[in-house]
C-alpha cells in the first residue's frame, strides 16, 4: 500500500517537473518571437534609407566622430506622431503610446526584447489580446513615424546655428553628469 502511494507521488512529481519544463520551453519560444518581432518593427522604422540620412548629418568640428550619432539621436528624438487621438513618442530604442492622459492607458514598447508594458507596469505577452492590439496600433503608424523622422532631420539641418548651441548645451550636461557620477560613486564607496 505504501509502495503504491510512493509510486503515485513519484509519478506526480515527475509530471509536475515535465510540466514545468514544458512551460519554460513555451515561455522561451514566446520570448524569442517577441524579440524577433521587436527587431523587425525597429528595422521597418529605422530603414537603411533613414539610417543613411541620419549618418549624413554633418557635425564636423563640433564633436568627436564617435559621439555624433549619440548627439544626433538626443537632439532629434523623441519624435511625436498623433493619430486618432493617440500620441506616439518614438525614441531610438522604444515607442511610448498614450491612449489618454491616464497612466493605465500608457504603454511602452521596447524594441530589443519586444516587450509591451503598461503605465501600471503590467507586461503583456505575445499571446495576450492587449499585446496584439497595441502592436497593431504601432504597426499602423510606422509610415507616419518614418515621415516624422525625415521632417525632424530637415528641421535639424535647416537650424544649423541652433544646432551648435544645442550641442554645446548637451556637452555641458555631459560634464555635469560626469561630475555628479563621480560624486555619487565616491559616496557609494564610502558607504560600502
Amino acid at each position: 500500500m505504501k509502495s503504491d502511494k510512493n509510486l503515485s507521488e513519484n509519478k506526480n512529481s515527475i509530471s509536475r517537473l515535465l510540466s514545468s519544463i514544458d512551460n519554460l520551453l513555451r515561455d522561451e519560444k514566446e520570448r524569442k518571437f517577441r524579440i524577433k518581432l521587436g527587431n523587425r518593427i525597429k528595422d521597418c522604422i529605422f530603414t537603411d534609407e533613414i539610417m543613411n540620412e541620419l549618418n549624413e548629418s554633418d557635425f564636423s568640428g563640433l564633436i568627436d566622430e564617435e559621439e555624433e550619432i549619440v548627439f544626433l539621436f538626443s537632439m532629434l528624438f523623441p519624435v511625436f506622431v498623433e493619430k486618432e487621438g493617440v500620441t506616439f513618442r518614438l525614441y531610438r530604442h522604444k515607442i511610448e503610446v498614450d491612449l489618454s492622459d491616464d497612466m493605465r492607458d500608457r504603454y511602452i514598447y521596447i524594441f530589443s526584447d519586444g516587450r509591451l508594458t503598461s503605465g501600471l507596469f503590467e507586461s503583456f505577452r505575445l499571446y495576450d489580446d492587449e499585446y496584439v492590439y497595441g502592436i497593431k496600433r504601432i504597426i499602423n503608424v510606422i509610415p507616419l513615424l518614418k515621415n516624422a523622422i525625415k521632417e525632424a532631420l530637415i528641421d535639424f539641418e535647416e537650424n544649423g546655428g541652433h544646432r551648435k548651441e544645442k550641442i554645446q548645451h548637451l556637452k555641458n550636461k555631459g560634464i555635469i553628469a560626469k561630475k555628479n557620477f563621480d560624486e555619487l560613486s565616491e559616496m557609494l564607496e564610502k558607504n560600502i
